[in-house]
């Protein structure tokens, strides 16, 4: 048994969480109910399957009856980016929505959302919770939609509805600057506030109340995704309590005196963060990871309600469940760096599980080492409902599919004569560096301005850029090759209406 299997297994003798009985399935069996469980900025190993410091029994239990897949990366380390490609199944380059930018109007879009093919295929539709398209746009499928920030047409707003609430919210947060992102915003405070004055609170109580009155006899798609452990880290009174301040571990910096980050040094308030925290006392440090650590357990109590009330309403009992987040934390690692934006481990690496009675049994319980991607999660729900998958689908099938991917793909587009683009295994990482195109299909070598190599095995921290090193030049030029033939794959897709 390996480390991390002993983890999932301790978890699950040391909490109890709500769970999924096991039911036996016959030829006839309905559409399996796809309870779709997502947040913002959540570390890959900020669950306690992984991290024994950190508090997640509910997600423990999912994984320990499931599946957890602990080489997963998003294809883009930021918000909108990385939500429009999972939710059309295409990377990035694509969609043609590259990074925290103006998204696709309903009228052009390179694909069928995700939703909507639930919905045409006959499933109840149910959206609580952020998607951040980055446009004003159409609940894209959902039939019932609750949202408490970014507005689409048709869903039922916090601020429309409990403007009080969001008053409270907003006055307690607002010095914490773009994104809640500031330094204050990450050392954060206990919240002065109810748990449904914050904005992922009040989704929760919008989804509970739709479940206890829900008479829809359809299967149910429900999508619940939350905008925190995003900073800022103001956490509802009680999940502090739940962590001794004095045994929080946080991060270590390398020995520079300067950033050495190629593709990523000078990118997203670089300077605001290390003025800061350079100087930032041990107490700040750990208040800090602390209270990231408090919002991943607040998240997943609320994970834990739903659950529960999909139990008690039989939704479980024929039901796939899957768990992610859409980009990492880097809770200043590697020189003080903050949030994501950048293409190293902790910001482009992310949970993802499957569960449910609806997994074939003889998958139960595994830890999955092979290289998937948030692109997978379009194929994969639409296989378990037996849905057809569009033939412009990208990913693989996560539960029956093969297996073919033999590396990870993430890119970064934050300078504007630039490109970035990472091809990872669990023992190397390559980023090269490019003179920015509008088609990621006409890139060649001779684009190549620079770039980082890392041994992930040794380096795990990513401090030694073994980039030209004679000793990686072999394992350097095949990943390389490897890297340039998928953005070959990676053509700019016109819109549907288009294509058709």
């Amino acid at each position: 048994m390996s480390k991390i299997d002993v983890i999932i297994f301790a978890n699950v003798l040391l909490f109890i969480s709500v769970g999924c009985k096991p039911k036996v399935k016959s030829e006839e069996q309905a559409p399996p109910n796809i309870i779709f469980l997502m947040d913002d900025q959540h570390r890959w190993d900020a669950l306690g399957l992984v991290n024994p410091q950190v508090v997640t029994p509910n997600l423990d239990r999912l994984a320990s009856e499931g599946i957890f897949f602990d080489q997963t990366v998003c294809q883009a380390p930021m918000c909108i980016a990385s939500r429009n490609s999972m939710m059309f199944g295409l990377y990035p380059n694509q969609v043609g929505v590259l990074r925290n930018e103006p998204g696709i109007p309903d009228g052009e879009l390179p694909a069928i959302p995700l939703a909507q093919l639930f919905l045409d295929a006959g499933y109840e539709t149910a959206g609580f919770g952020k998607t951040h398209w980055g446009v004003s746009s159409s609940t894209r499928g959902f039939e019932t939609r609750y949202c408490s920030e970014i507005r689409e047409d048709g869903a039922v707003m916090m601020i429309d509805t409990d403007p009080d609430k969001k008053k409270a919210y907003d006055t307690e947060t607002g010095e914490y600057g773009p994104g809640e992102e500031d330094p204050s915003g990450y050392i954060g405070r206990t919240s002065g506030i109810p748990e449904g004055s914050h904005r992922d609170g009040w989704i929760t109580d919008r989804c509970l109340d739709y479940l206890e009155s829900r008479e829809d006899k359809r299967p149910l798609f429900l999508y619940l995704s939350f905008m925190k452990p995003h900073a800022g880290h103001n956490v509802p009174e009680g999940f502090e309590d739940q962590y001794d301040l004095n045994n929080i571990e946080y991060a270590d910096q390398p020995p520079w005196d300067k950033d050495h980050s190629p593709h990523a040094d000078d990118v997203n308030r670089r300077e605001k963060y290390v003025g800061f925290w350079k100087d930032a006392t041990e107490q700040q440090w750990k208040e800090m990871t602390m209270r990231y650590y408090a919002n991943c357990t607040w998240m997943d109590d609320m994970y834990g309600r739903v659950l529960a009330e999909l139990e008690n309403r039989g939704l479980l009992e024929n039901a796939l469940i899957i768990y992610v987040s859409d980009h990492g934390e880097m809770l200043g690692e590697r020189y003080y760096r903050f949030n994501k934006y950048c293409l190293y481990e902790s910001s482009v690496r992310i949970p993802l599980i499957l569960s449910g009675t609806a997994l074939p049994e003889a998958l139960k319980g595994e830890v999955d080492h092979r290289p998937a991607e948030l692109v997978d999660i379009y194929p994969t729900l639409l296989s378990a409902a037996g849905i057809h998958i569009p033939e412009h689908a990208i990913g693989e099938d996560l539960i029956r599919g093969a297996g073919t991917r033999n590396a990870n793909f993430c890119g970064l587009h934050e300078r504007a004569d630039e490109a970035a683009f990472m091809w990872r295994t669990p023992e190397y990482k390559l980023i090269i560096r490019m003179e920015r195109k509008p088609d990621a299909s006409t890139y060649t070598s001779s684009d190549i301005i620079g770039g980082e190599f890392y041994d992930l095995v040794e380096d795990s921290n990513e401090w030694n850029n073994l980039y030209e090193h004679r000793d990686m030049a072999e394992k350097q030029e095949e990943m390389t090759r490897d890297l340039l033939a998928h953005l070959k794959t990676l053509k700019l897709l016109p819109p549907l209406d288009a294509a058709i």
